[in-house]
């Protein structure tokens, strides 16, 4: 595991993540994403991925829920290019 974060949710509570990615989207460039596992796996060929809103406050990370419809549309659309990319 590379890129290991320790973030702290809206809650407060503190967990250990690995960063797959941290991304601005168009129309939203004062906010980063941040695309992350927690390695679980959800299947022999695939691990649950996430992506959220990533605050830095102070010394730590926090992530925040996407809510806005319009906004998580963008950051789906960014996500799948990345992906398209890479493959």
């Amino acid at each position: 595991m590379e890129n290991m974060i320790k973030v702290h949710d809206s809650e407060g509570n503190e967990f250990e993540v690995e960063v797959l990615d941290i991304f601005t989207v168009k129309g939203y460039e004062d906010k980063e994403y941040i695309l992350y596992t927690q390695n679980v796996e959800v299947d022999e060929d695939n691990i649950e991925v996430f992506v959220s809103i990533l605050n830095r406050e102070g010394d730590h990370f926090v992530l925040d829920s996407i809510e806005d419809a319009e906004e998580w549309e963008l950051v789906q659309k960014a996500v799948n290019e990345e992906r398209d990319t890479d493959e």
